[in-house]
């Protein structure tokens, strides 16, 4: 398949722009940290080409560089930092993560934002949880512009700021409603970031079904501010995610299905229970219970862990099964790039391969042995196999190896998929260890993942997309309010009818 060519627009903050904030580069800096990047991108990266070509990346790159050049005295950090950011979006790798550090974070976190949060529903922009001086009435409204700058031009600017994995779009909505990791997810940061820094915002806005266009101007407030106010008027958590235990277990025998929620694959052993003993204790109570029908809740669920993939798996398909085909690693010396890397000791920077762990196929890429790691052999099904009636909720933010699940769940059962398109590839993530860089004088810190899974049983599929629903589901503002859950409705609806 030819690569796609893309190509990068101007950023709505050119480099040129009044410097905000307090972090500053020279062009001569910016120019630097520019080249580093390029290099430990070509350097590390084993798939840089495969969704935007050479040719398209090379292009984006001199842009950058050009505008720097042309640039009058010192380039502000944030700035910068918009400019790395949409550079690393258009690999389209969504474990290429662009993160600022030390005086570049303390601005992202010290900024004003809106006081409110936002949802995502058919590129239109809506208003929800409002903490502002409208006290609520802002709640369901839908967003026309922002400082005179339309909801449309809002959302593409910052969509082009986000990386995401192949052609995935449903990713990028859902992290832009992401509100816990604020120095590289969420709409406060993508718009600070790409869009405007004024600490006050005048919003034109729509009520449902009412054509009359309203106005308000609303100052900026802290983070801290607005999360306190969430939990002061809503009675919400923004931490709820992480503080909730994972997995969870429902069984309703009366209407013959269970609920298995899986929203997190990062153990915490202060919430979580034991994965392993919580999956065999479910199993054997669907088993005992005679239940024959399961949905499986991977909403929201980032990966993390191919442990907890690889031990779901061995309840749901009765054949050994083992997670990927291959593993394929860019380079074994990473030397050359001592300079910039971090997290990593330097005298690990040579990959040592006595054990010949991976064999090599050109100068760079690099094949694995399968004996060196279990998820690339076969392990045999549990006793308990569960051989009822599959059903897998999913959206943009079911990513990495809970992707790869849902890919694993498709490629060898007959489970019925709903939700949206989910944030990881098909064909396999990147993902695994990483090589950390820090661009010297932004600080930036960029982490690359230098290895490609291919998954096990791979089945033709659109290159670049995610796991594709059987039943799609769209939410209305109404249903977003209503805390209406449509996915497992349509899976209870789906159960009832069989």
């Amino acid at each position: 398949m030819k690569p796609v060519k893309t190509l990068i627009l101007l950023s709505l903050i050119c480099l040129s722009s009044t410097l905000q904030g307090q972090t500053k580069l020279t062009a001569q800096e910016a120019l630097e940290d520019i080249d580093w990047l390029k290099k430990a991108l070509e350097y590390v990266h084993p798939r840089l080409y495969k969704y935007t070509d050479k040719e398209a990346l090379d292009s984006i790159f001199s842009e950058v560089r050009a505008h720097i050049d042309n640039s009058q005295g010192n380039i502000s950090g944030l700035d910068f930092l918009s400019e790395v950011s949409k550079v690393n979006a258009q690999v389209n790798c969504g474990h290429l993560y662009t993160i600022p550090q030390f005086e570049l974070q303390e601005e992202i976190l010290q900024k004003k934002i809106m006081p409110f949060y936002v949802k995502v529903l058919r590129d239109e922009l809506f208003i929800v949880n409002d903490c502002s001086k409208a006290k609520g009435a802002l709640n369901g409204t839908k967003v026309l512009s922002i400082n005179g700058k339309s909801t449309t031009d809002i959302l593409y600017e910052i969509r082009r700021g986000i990386a995401s994995d192949g052609f995935i779009e449903t990713r990028k909505n859902r992290l832009i409603e992401r509100y816990f990791y604020y120095t590289f997810h969420g709409f406060d940061l993508y718009y600070h970031l790409h869009i405007d820094r004024s600490e006050k915002f005048t919003i034109k806005y729509q009520k449902s079904g009412d054509d009359k266009i309203h106005q308000i101007d609303l100052n900026g407030i802290s983070i801290d501010e607005r999360t306190n106010l969430l939990n002061e008027i809503y009675s919400k958590d923004e931490k709820v995610w992480q503080n909730t235990p994972s997995p969870r277990f429902e069984l309703n025998k009366k209407e013959n299905y269970a609920i298995l929620t899986v929203s997190r694959s990062f153990y915490n052993k202060k919430v979580d229970p034991d994965f392993d003993l919580f999956l065999k204790n479910s199993f054997q109570e669907l088993k005992d219970k005679g239940v024959t029908n399961l949905i499986i809740d991977l909403r929201n669920n980032e990966g993390g862990s191919e442990h907890q993939q690889m031990e779901l798996m061995s309840y749901l398909y009765d054949k050994p099964f083992k997670l990927y085909q291959n593993i394929f690693l860019r380079r074994l010396d990473y030397r050359p790039l001592q300079e910039v890397i971090i997290e990593r000791d330097p005298k690990d920077l040579l990959f040592n391969n006595d054990d010949k762990y991976m064999r090599k196929i050109s100068n760079d890429l690099w094949i694995n042995n399968y004996k060196y790691s279990k998820s690339l052999n076969l392990q045999e099904p549990k006793e308990n196999i569960f051989k009822g009636k599959l059903f897998l909720l999913m959206n943009g933010i079911t990513f990495s190896s809970a992707a790869d699940l849902a890919a694993d769940i498709q490629k060898t059962t007959d489970a019925t998929f709903i939700g949206e398109e989910t944030g990881g590839v098909f064909e396999g993530p990147t993902g695994g260890n990483t090589i950390v860089i820090q661009l010297p004088n932004s600080k930036i810190m960029v982490r690359i993942s230098p290895n490609i899974h291919l998954g096990y049983m791979y089945k033709k599929h659109p290159i670049g997309r995610g796991v594709l629903p059987d039943y799609e589901i769209e939410y209305s503002m109404d249903n977003v309010l209503d805390e209406k859950d449509l996915e497992l409705q349509k899976a209870l609806e789906l159960i009832k009818n069989r």
